[in-house]
Formats: structure tokens, sequence, C-alpha cells
């Protein structure tokens, strides 16, 4: 099967003193902004959402991190993330029907039924996590055809991009290191700058040169994807 992975660069960003902070998929709506306890990144959130209409729940994850030179932050190889499925608080190949969007906090207004879960499968690699978990269809047979956004800024450089057409199929937890991507265009993702991706956007954690505080914040967008 072919895919298409797109990767806009769209404007620069700050972010806020590191802390050490970890927020894994938090549900928020761009009108009303971050929760309380999250409004130090307020100023961030805005860059990365800029120019992009949405009414449907936006998920935050932000991950400040300690990293020994030589490694990498976030989940080595080759990957896609996929969608971001609340039901079973993961990610995964397919949005299908079942269970509405998790509650927000009590200051939101309810939920759209349109981003819906699957049943339990697919579990997320971030440490401390178990959020990818593998469930209802198979990665492989996925069509992608679903739009849902997913934004990336970081504050050192440590990944790059894949932009073009590449032929499947995908591997179980999004794992593409199998894929050619010999004829894809490489994007390198430079510190301070906003990169927003279709879902199945190709993407790689590259190795810190030195040793870093490195804030990374993934926004993924239910509704809206970027267009090439």
């Amino acid at each position: 099967m072919l895919h298409r992975s797109i990767i806009e660069t769209r404007g620069d960003v700050a972010f806020p003193a590191w802390e050490g902070a970890r927020v894994y998929m938090r549900a928020f709506l761009k009108a009303e902004g971050l929760p309380q306890d999250l409004s130090r990144w307020q100023p961030t959130v805005d860059a990365m959402l800029d120019g992009i209409d949405t009414d449907q729940p936006v998920y935050i994850m932000i991950d400040e991190t300690e990293v020994e030179a030589g490694r990498t932050q976030r989940r080595p190889g080759l990957h896609i993330d996929g969608y971001w499925n609340p039901g079973i608080k993961g990610h995964s190949s397919h949005v299908c029907a079942g269970p509405a969007h998790r509650e927000l906090p009590q200051r939101h207004s309810p939920l759209p039924p349109s981003h819906r879960s699957i049943p339990p499968g697919h579990a997320s690699l971030m440490a401390g996590h178990t959020g990818h978990k593998s469930g209802a269809g198979l990665w492989s047979e996925a069509d992608f055809a679903a739009p849902e956004g997913i934004i990336l800024a970081s504050s050192v450089s440590a990944a790059e991009g894949y932009v073009g057409t590449y032929e499947g199929p995908i591997g179980e937890m999004g794992d593409c290191g199998h894929i050619d991507v010999s004829a894809l265009d490489v994007l390198p993702m430079e510190a301070g700058r906003v990169y927003a991706g279709n879902v199945n956007c190709l993407h790689l954690s590259l190795p810190v040169a030195r040793g870093c505080r490195r804030s990374l914040v993934r926004l993924n967008v239910p509704g809206w994807t970027p267009q090439a």
C-alpha cells in the first residue's frame, strides 16, 4: 500500500524554563486554552497551533528530559505515530466506532463524538507509560484516510522527518524500520521550529551530540491535517 508522508515547516516557537515536566496526552480545547496547571506552556501551544482552526479536542504531550550524549530522548527507529485513541490511552492504526473521548476538566465544554477509540490493543513507548496499544486493526492494513495532524516542536535539534510517497506495510506500533526512504526528501527538524505532519508522517529520533536538557512538545489534532 502506498502512503504519503507530509511535514510542513511552520513558525518559530519558544519554551518555558526547563523543570523536568512529563505530561501524557492531556485533552484541551483550543478556544479555551490549556488547563490551569499547564498555563506556562500556553505561549508554546499558541505558536504551535497558529493558523490551525479546530473545535475538536487537542491532545498534548510534554516531555522534558535530561538526555545523555549519544542517546535519543524518544522512541528510536523510523516510525509513524498513528492516531491517538483516548479510549485505550494509546496510539493506533485506525479510528473506529467505539467509546467517545475521555472527559476534559470540568471547565471545558462537552466533547463532540467525532474522534472515536478502538478496543484495547497498541501501547506508547514513552518511558513510564503504556500508551501505544495494538488493537482492532492491523497497522499493515490501515489506509490512514481520516485526517489527524501531529505537531512537533523541541528545544534541541534531535530528529528528522521524511517527505514524499512510500510503500508499506506499516509494522506494529507504527514501526517503519523496513521502509525504503531513499527516494524521500530528508527534513532536519530544527530546535525552536514548529513542524506539522499528517497522521502517517515518517520521522526519526536522533542521538543528541552532547548531554542536554531537552523539551519536546507534541500535539495530536484530530480532524485537521497539513496539505502537501
